[in-house]
């Protein structure tokens, strides 16, 4: 039946990730009945109150990027809520993720407890939310591969030649921004304990070089250090993405992937390396810990992070014996985007039709 859905962002395809815009699309072209909205204006104003369905994502961004109080939040959802407007939201975090946006935190509880379906991507945290919310109905949708936006897998060749990277060493990627201290410590620590040097670390978003006349000598003194001695190579850029047509080139250069978090709900990261047939190497904790140990990949503890050498020397031998690329085809029948899209839009068609 038709429907009217708002996602609550400012910009889908300038979000940081491909998450928002690839569902957006892909319920687009497999349900093009279906009216989709977005927007910081259309959001505040009472066209809201023309949709279905208001869902969303992230919440303590977008209020960490707005003039209005938490206060108007409550207020807005109240009367969505009080004009028929369904309220759903997809359980991407907890709480904020360390000092991001720790000020809005209340967006996230004022949003979670006014809705009327969560959706989840583990079933930790809708095993969670159950007890936490059960006045809402909750929903597990599987994160999606990105596999609309990745068509081009580069050999390992192309890829290291492609980021000038030597042919005789090993590599292990670390994606994503380094949200905290602990997060660079702890490829710090693997490094020292693999005390190898023919394996190199990937992380572009390791550190960041400010340039600045004063600061770019240290900051590049600096950079050539943790390449040198902890065998880290970055880009210099904390917060600006890997473009996504560098972004396989990194995939097709890795031996393997570790998700560096020790304080994490879910990771975009720790399912993208599915989609180019790597061996994921990340922490036992929330919805990641059983998505890994669903197709046997190695993981840590965030209480004893020495487990983390043990954990790379098996992804290493697993990646050897093409482990990744075996179970590729199962990946992409449990999480292509075709698939997550159906089963989001048949969870749509539930909440509205539950009344």
């Amino acid at each position: 039946m038709p429907m009217k859905l708002f996602m609550v962002h400012e910009d889908p395809w300038h979000a940081g990730n491909p998450y928002i815009y690839t569902l957006i699309e892909g319920i687009q072209r497999s349900h093009p009945d279906c009216e989709i909205g977005w927007g910081r204006e259309l959001f505040w104003s009472d066209d809201i109150y023309s949709f279905n369905i208001v869902h969303f994502h992230w919440p303590q961004t977008f209020m960490g990027k707005d003039s209005h109080s938490e206060t108007d939040l409550l207020h807005h959802i109240e009367r969505m809520k009080s004009s028929g407007v369904k309220i759903v939201a997809t359980c991407h975090d907890l709480e904020p993720h360390y000092d991001q946006f720790a000020d809005k935190a209340e967006s996230m509880r004022i949003v979670y407890s006014h809705c009327d379906a969560i959706i989840h991507l583990g079933e930790y945290s809708k095993k969670l939310f159950e007890q936490q919310y059960p006045d809402a109905t909750h929903f597990y949708v599987p994160h999606h591969l990105y596999d609309t936006v990745y068509t081009h897998f580069p050999s390992r060749e192309e890829s290291l030649r492609y980021l000038g990277l030597p042919q005789d060493k090993n590599y292990i990627l670390c994606f994503g921004a380094f949200r905290a201290k602990q997060e660079r410590q702890l490829i710090i620590s693997l490094s020292k304990q693999l005390h190898d040097k023919n394996v190199v670390i990937l992380a572009p978003s390791y550190m960041n070089i400010w340039w600045h006349r004063f600061r770019l000598p240290l900051n590049c003194l600096q950079k050539w250090f943790y390449e040198r001695h902890y065998r880290i190579r970055c880009t210099g850029n904390t917060w600006r993405a890997v473009s996504d047509d560098t972004l396989p080139y990194y995939y097709g250069a890795a031996d393997i992937v570790l998700v560096q978090r020790v304080k994490i709900l879910n990771s975009g990261n720790a399912l993208m390396p599915m989609l180019f047939g790597k061996v994921v190497v990340g922490p036992d904790c929330g919805n990641v810990g059983p998505l890994l140990r669903h197709f046997n990949y190695p993981v840590f503890s965030v209480g004893d992070i020495s487990q983390i050498v043990d954990c790379v020397k098996k992804a290493f031998q697993m990646g050897r014996e093409g482990f990744g690329i075996q179970i590729q085809t199962q990946q992409l029948v449990e999480f292509a985007t075709t698939v997550i899209v159906d089963k989001l839009y048949n969870v749509y068609q539930q909440i509205i039709a539950d009344g």
